[in-house]
């Protein structure tokens, strides 16, 4: 499906265009404008009459007024509307009531190691499917920048791809001042902060995405999000044909939330720890204060991807990647309530 590009990569964005139309225009009615004005220069030879003298005028040879001429003219130059407002999705999003699991596992990984309670102390809204195309299109279309195929209908309903991490937390923030909430980002980059007492949009934490993923309160311990079969909730290499699919395609996990596992990458807000399990607080832990390691920026994702073996689509599966790489990542998204 190919990653989203960046406006340089194409001659001309769509709002571009309809700036430089409308700056032509605008020119074209200034110098029609000024054309309207009549201006009479007198030959060099004349002499302006005096007060006691009446000068003879030739009817038929009387400038129009300006008034005429304007509205003659005035009918027939361009009109221009003002670029239409660009309306955000809203997304379908579940309840999820805080409470206290088991986190990470004995069987995977070094880095899922070890198993340890963590409790989340606030309930939380997270996305009943990943951020899709179309929505994340709308973000584009109103920054005025340009996708490959973004009036494709099959497309639309995909799982976004080719989001990096800075770009994530930048749409965050847009769908919370586009619906009137309070942002939960300040800063740029490396020195992001958020504010989880805000009431805007954001990237879950890894607690928090494991614990939905695995059905909070309903859940049933199952070894993926909603089934021990990963062909029930799942699209990953062995099922998916090598592309992601539409979203929703599979069965829900115990809250009725969709593809979380598999399917596409989804950010998280922590910064990657390998080691972050040996000393993580045990009560609403949000990844570590700071860059664990300098020569690689990376930012935790969760759920796995349609081009993955199937064991990566475990609840308690852990990746990261570099904050400024695209790849085949995309988002979910989470509120406070």
């Amino acid at each position: 499906m190919g990653e989203i590009r960046l406006p340089y990569e194409y001659p001309i964005s769509r709002r571009d265009f309809l700036k430089i139309m409308t700056t032509a225009a605008s020119a074209v009615t200034l110098e029609a404008c000024s054309s309207l004005i009549p201006t009479q220069v007198p030959p060099k030879d004349s002499v302006e009459p005096t007060l006691n003298e009446t000068k003879a005028v030739d009817p038929t040879k009387i400038p129009p007024t300006s008034t005429e001429v304007s509205t003659t003219q005035t009918e027939a130059l361009p009109t221009f509307t003002e670029e239409p407002v660009v309306e955000p999705i809203i997304p379908q999003m579940v309840l999820v009531e805080s409470g206290t699991f088991q986190m990470g596992s004995e069987e995977g990984h070094q880095i899922e190691q070890p198993i340890h309670k963590v409790t989340l102390t606030k309930t939380f809204y997270i996305g009943i499917n990943a951020v899709t195309y179309e929505e994340y299109g709308r973000y584009l279309d109103d920054l005025g920048v340009y996708y490959p195929d973004d009036d494709d209908p099959e497309k639309l309903t995909l799982p976004v791809s080719g989001v990096n991490w800075i770009d994530a937390v930048a749409y965050c923030n847009w769908l919370s001042e586009k619906t009137r909430l309070s942002p939960c980002y300040t800063g740029k980059g490396i020195v992001t902060k958020c504010d989880f007492s805000a009431n805007g949009y954001r990237l879950p934490t890894e607690a928090e995405w494991e614990y939905a993923a695995r059905g909070g309160q309903k859940s049933k311990g199952y070894l993926y999000a909603g089934s021990n079969d990963p062909d029930e909730v799942g699209w990953h290499a062995g099922n998916s044909g090598g592309e992601a699919h539409p979203v929703g395609g599979k069965a829900p996990n115990e809250l009725g939330i969709f593809d979380m596992s598999g399917n596409r990458w989804e950010w998280c807000w922590d910064w990657f720890d390998p080691e972050y399990y040996t000393s993580s607080p045990d009560v609403d832990p949000t990844g570590p204060l700071k860059i664990p390691n300098p020569d690689f920026v990376e930012r935790s994702r969760r759920s796995s991807s349609a081009v993955e073996d199937a064991a990566t689509l475990r609840t308690s599966y852990r990746s990261a990647d570099f904050i400024n790489y695209p790849g085949d990542n995309g988002l979910r998204l989470v509120k406070t309530a």
